[in-house]
């Protein structure tokens, strides 16, 4: 009995890693003939594949980061769970268990006991599973050389189907099997700059979610501290931070991608920016990622519309401290919200987001996490010890530039925010290593003025806009902004001063 159970209990396990593309559809011979010449001499082979993927009516697995699904192959059967894993930049890795089944429902007691989290109400599970959305597609596949092993090189075309929905299914999956990733990266380069892939963050199961309206895609609008360990070197928190920042942009684009909206935007514009924080850290070490930070730099050009749009924003929202009162004009209110929608270019960063730039940063950033270059200082000096000393110099910066007038002006203020924004970042990257109380009251402030200094850009666009209407009360509503900003400056005087009072968290 104890033979037969540990038979029946025998499942192949794997960690799958693969870099994951999509294509457009109409790219398809495109993307067959350039698969055909990266092989070269390797035999094409043609599966029709059905993937049928379960979960119970609550989404039990999928709270669990689980994936289950069934893939038939003719008259075969295969189940497979995958749990949670990473995705950095197109490349996916996760462990996945596969057992051979003769039934299209899928047994979880066939996977091994130790597999599941504690407590996992498994029985539970197995008697509520449900079939939620099934994958129809074509695969056509070849194995390339490496190393000691093989890239399998995977072009699917398809769809992913719910019921009488369907979404189409066209991408390319590079998986390393025994092979070099490195070999992977550079096939997947050239997929990027010859038929415009994208690098892939949404496996065909969250895309299928998605579809059956089980998930929700929602933007990252702020960042978290990076749960950061004392006991690490500067390489292994940098790159640690570098994943998170990298992260954070990709769920954003993803999001672009499926809905595109200005919190979409909003969302990739900080993981930019958090991605060159931990960039010019690493260039500290000699390490070179100068072309990195260029092609950043070059994005947030493109991003900078951004501003325009949440200074109006501030205008015109409903819980905003000037809506009320604009209200009163309603002339002048329609202008703003006129100018606001005009301010959108959501098809600018559409556009971008499809460019060979943009995809190879992705995809290079992602790169540079999996292989984690070091110069030989990274792996010899603390982290905590290097954290402290870097906040230290950068925070002297800051103070430096608050402190050089008796009062600021408004055009100072906004010229000091690109700064105050990268240092508060770093915060993002190593402040986690220090007390929270302390970190948190250090920063407030802080945080309190980079919100005005916002505002600043607010009534700046309300000075034009007011002059722009031509209104008869112009010169009136042109006064009234002026008391508006000086009120707001005065506000500003008062927290820069208690901020330069504060004692630094990691001083403490």
């Amino acid at each position: 009995m104890n033979e037969a159970k540990s038979t029946r209990k025998r499942v192949l396990v794997s960690q799958e890693t693969e870099i994951k593309l999509l294509v457009e559809p109409a790219k398809r011979e495109a993307v067959l003939a350039l698969c055909q010449q990266l092989a070269k001499d390797a035999e094409r082979s043609t599966l029709e594949l059905t993937n049928t993927y379960f979960d119970t009516p609550d989404l039990q697995l999928r709270q669990h980061d689980m994936g289950l699904r069934i893939r038939r192959r003719g008259d075969d059967r295969e189940q497979t769970i995958k749990l949670a894993g990473d995705v950095l930049g197109g490349l996916h890795s996760r462990p996945e268990y596969n057992a051979i089944v003769t039934q299209d429902t899928p047994d979880l007691t066939l996977f091994e006991d130790d597999i599941w989290p504690d407590e996992f109400p498994l029985f539970d599970i197995q008697r509520e599973l449900i079939e939620l959305f099934r994958t129809d597609f074509t695969r056509h596949r070849w194995h390339i050389a490496s190393g000691d092993g093989v890239i399998e090189l995977v072009f699917d075309e398809g769809q992913i189907v719910v019921d009488d929905q369907s979404r189409p299914l066209c991408e390319i999956e590079l998986e390393v099997q025994g092979g070099n990733t490195s070999d992977a990266y550079k096939l997947a380069r050239r997929f990027i700059t010859r038929v415009n892939a994208r690098v892939g963050s949404l496996s065909k199961a969250a895309r299928g979610y998605l579809l059956a309206q089980k998930s929700v895609l929602e933007p990252f609008t702020h960042a978290h501290f990076v749960h950061q360990q004392s006991t690490d070197d500067v390489g292994t928190g940098l790159y640690r931070a570098l994943s998170y920042a990298l992260q954070y942009w990709q769920h954003n684009d993803a999001c672009l991608a499926e809905q595109p909206s200005v919190r979409a935007v909003a969302g990739i514009t900080d993981g930019i920016r958090l991605c060159k924080v931990v960039l010019q850290q690493l260039a500290l070490f000699e390490l070179d990622v100068t072309d990195h930070i260029a092609r950043l730099e070059q994005m947030l050009g493109h991003l900078g519309w951004l501003s325009r749009y949440d200074g109006l924003n501030e205008l015109t929202a409903d819980d905003g401290a000037y809506h009320r009162a604009l209200k009163q004009n309603q002339k002048l209110f329609d202008f703003i919200v006129e100018q606001q929608e005009h301010a959108v270019q959501l098809e600018l960063v559409i556009n971008l987001s499809k460019r060979d730039d943009y995809q190879l940063t992705l995809f290079e950033l992602g790169e540079l996490c999996a292989e984690q270059p070091r110069h030989e200082q990274l792996m010899q000096i603390p982290l905590k010890q290097w954290a402290t000393q870097r906040l230290r110099d950068d925070w002297q910066q800051v103070v430096e530039a608050f402190t050089k007038s008796d009062e600021l002006r408004a055009d100072q203020y906004l010229k000091l925010l690109p700064q105050l924004q990268s240092s508060l970042q770093l915060g993002y990257c190593v402040g986690y290593l220090f007390d929270a109380d302390d970190r948190e009251s250090f920063r407030a402030p802080w945080q309190d003025m980079m919100r005005g200094i916002r505002e600043i850009m607010a009534l700046k666009l309300l000075r034009e806009a007011i002059k722009d209407t031509d209104d008869i009360n112009t010169e009136k509503l042109l006064s009234w902004q002026e008391i508006q900003l000086e009120t707001l400056l005065y506000a500003l005087e008062r927290s820069r001063r208690s901020a330069l009072k504060q004692e630094p968290y990691w001083m403490l």
